[in-house]
C-alpha cells in the first residue's frame, strides 16, 4: 500500500472478505490498554475485541483475531506475520521487541509531538487513522521530545565503546525508562494468538 495515493483501509480480509474495522488511533491505544490488562479475562477480552470489528466477520474466530493483530502491528504494509517470523537476523528482532514507546507514559509528550511537528492537536482532533498516526511518530524530528526519548531507549549499551558515553546514557535511560508495561507487536500478535479457540 503506498499512502501517497492509496486510501488508508478501513477494513481487514478474514476468509478472503472484507470485513470493516474501527479504525481511529484511539480506539488502538484501547485496545493494547485492554491487552495488557490482566483484570479482564481471556473470554472478556475476546468479546471485548470483536467489538473492533464494524461488519459481522465470517469465519474462525481466530482468523479474525489475526486480522485486526495484523492491522494493529502491520501499518507500513512492509512485513506479514509469516516473513517475521521466517526472519534471522537476530540484532534486528532484538531491536525490533525492544519497546520505545508507551503510549500511556509518554501521552503528554505525544500531544506535544503532534502539535510540535504538525500543529495537529490530538485532544481536538475528532479522528486519525491508526496508520496515519503511526506514521507521524514515526515521520516526527529528531529534535522533538517524544523522538529523544524513544532514540535513547533504543541504544544498545553494550555498543558503546566510550565508558563516559555509556554511563551518560544509561542515567538517561533510567530516568526515562517505560514503567508501565508495555506491549511489543510480537505481544500484540500473542495476545491474539492465546485467545483462539
Amino acid at each position: 500500500m503506498n499512502p501517497l495515493y492509496e486510501p488508508f483501509p478501513d477494513y481487514v480480509v478474514v476468509n478472503d472478505k472484507r470485513v470493516r474495522i474501527v479504525t481511529d488511533f484511539r480506539e488502538y491505544i484501547k485496545l493494547i490498554d485492554l491487552l495488557k490488562d490482566d483484570e479482564v479475562n481471556t473470554i472478556e477480552k475476546a468479546e471485548l475485541i470483536m467489538s473492533w470489528f464494524l461488519d459481522e466477520p465470517a469465519g474462525e474466530f481466530s482468523e479474525c483475531l489475526q486480522a485486526l493483530s495484523d492491522f494493529v502491528t502491520n501499518y507500513r504494509g512492509r512485513e506479514t506475520r509469516s516473513n517475521r517470523e521466517e526472519e534471522n537476523d537476530q540484532e534486528s528482532e532484538e531491536q525490533h521487541n525492544t519497546p520505545v514507546i508507551s503510549y500511556n507514559q509518554d501521552a503528554p509528550y505525544i500531544i506535544a509531538g503532534f502539535l510540535e511537528c504538525y500543529g495537529i492537536d490530538l485532544i481536538e482532533v475528532p479522528y486519525m487513522h491508526w496508520w496515519k498516526f503511526q506514521m507521524l511518530i514515526d515521520g516526527m524530528n529528531e529534535d522533538c521530545e517524544l523522538k529523544k526519548r524513544m532514540g535513547y531507549r533504543s541504544i544498545d549499551l553494550s555498543k558503546i565503546k566510550d565508558k563516559e558515553e555509556r554511563e551518560r546514557i544509561r542515567k538517561i535511560q533510567k530516568q526515562i525508562a517505560i514503567v508501565d508495561r508495555v506491549v511489543t507487536s510480537e505481544e500484540i500478535g500473542d495476545a491474539f494468538g492465546n485467545m483462539m479457540f
